[in-house]
């Protein structure tokens, strides 16, 4: 592997496992801003719907910028400290109690708007530099990117534990502000190099494409609102079954280690079977499996191990997503396709999930019913995947 394409893909990872390390942290807060400050998980889950419809709808612009210029390594460290600051918004939260619920609200958009980097800069980066074989490459940086959203809860559970909120948080936002700088530096010195992949202001997106991105976008929202909704709550679901907190940490971190398999996987399927089969067959395993998780629910080693085996296959959208894009869109719009896909699809859909378990909630329908109602929009997700052209 030469030495751009190693040093891309290392500091790209970090900065897939530290972006991804931030996902759970709100739902895991969810569980302790309930519990010990008493406030309603309908805010909650509303100020959720905010951070993540703010990511959506930021990406596409941020994608286009990024595409105009040669700035890949800035804006991702930018991405990684809005993040950090998020973190030490949360901490704060716990010392200022008069002033949580503005810190609470300021942490989630800052999250949110640091939410919108990664995933359509370091999937570009990848699929530029790796061309054909960018699945594997993505399969691998997704694998760090479930790697950080495993741990993390886990990690930061534990510096609670051992800490308390604000200085367990405060250490953990040192981390981050640590991890902005060394991905700044360690992407200095890949840049796009060539003209041809810098996009002119002027230049525009075959129409043919647009149908492809309607088609693929649609089916990846409705697919989204089912796995970002059920994931959003599943803290506070696993909690009203064991009524741990330290466990329900536990329960993420290793739930969520099936996706760190699953991206390597499914990134390797999507160069061998293409993006729209592998798309298909992620979203069937992950029906199955969720379904087996909502039967059991108080079977702990069978809804662990079902869970385990969703997000194996569920959490598997980087390099099925981008991978796809990167086999059938021009390099020079790679970054701004991915966060339609990305970023519209995937981030907004997910906000959409989250924002129908919090209205389910607040008519006082209960997290199974409502994590029923996602799995529905999921079925139909999949029956419609036919419906994605096969080509361009």
């Amino acid at each position: 592997m030469e030495s751009k394409s190693f040093r891309a893909l290392v500091f790209t990872s970090l900065a897939h496992f530290s972006n991804d390390g931030v996902f759970l942290v709100f739902p895991l807060l969810i569980v302790y801003y309930t519990t010990e400050e008493k406030m309603s998980v309908v805010f909650l889950g509303a100020l959720a719907i905010v951070y993540t419809l703010l990511s959506g709808l930021l990406s596409p612009l941020i994608g286009d910028i990024a595409d105009k210029r040669d700035s890949d390594a800035e804006f991702i460290a930018l991405g990684i400290f809005l993040e950090a600051l998020a973190s030490g918004l949360f901490a704060l939260s716990f010392l200022e109690k008069g002033l949580a619920i503005p810190l609470i609200a300021l942490g989630a958009i800052l999250l949110g708007s640091g939410q919108a980097f990664y995933h359509p800069l370091g999937g570009a980066i990848l699929a530029r530099i790796f061309g054909k074989s960018s699945g594997r490459a993505l399969g691998i940086n997704g694998a760090m990117g479930s790697l950080g959203r495993a741990v993390m809860p886990s990690v930061i559970s534990f510096l609670i534990l051992g800490l308390g909120e604000v200085l367990g948080l405060g250490v953990f936002t040192f981390y981050m502000v640590l991890v902005t700088l060394a991905i700044y530096v360690g992407l200095m010195g890949v840049r796009r190099g060539s003209v041809n992949l810098v996009r002119k202001s002027t230049e525009k997106l075959d129409r043919k494409f647009y149908k492809f991105l309607i088609v693929l976008g649609a089916l990846v929202f409705m697919r989204s609102m089912f796995i970002s909704g059920t994931t959003t709550f599943l803290g506070e679901f696993v909690y009203q079954v064991y009524l741990s907190k330290e466990f329900t940490g536990i329960f993420l971190t290793v739930g969520f280690l099936g996706s760190v398999f699953g991206q390597p996987v499914f990134g390797w399927l999507t160069e061998r079977l293409g993006g729209r089969a592998t798309f298909a067959l992620s979203s069937v395993l992950s029906l199955v499996f969720f379904g087996i998780f909502l039967v059991y629910p108080r079977n702990l080693y069978l809804s662990l191990f079902s869970y385990t085996l969703f997000t194996f296959a569920a959490f598997t959208a980087f390099p099925i997503l981008l991978g796809y894009v990167g086999q059938v869109f021009p390099k020079n719009f790679f970054t701004v396709a991915n966060s339609y896909v990305w970023g519209v699809g995937n981030t907004v859909g997910g906000a959409a999930g989250t924002a129908l378990v919090t209205a389910l909630l607040g008519m006082n329908y209960d997290l199974t019913f409502s994590f029923l109602v996602l799995f529905g929009i999921a079925v139909v997700s999949t029956v419609l995947t036919p419906l994605i052209p096969k080509s361009v």
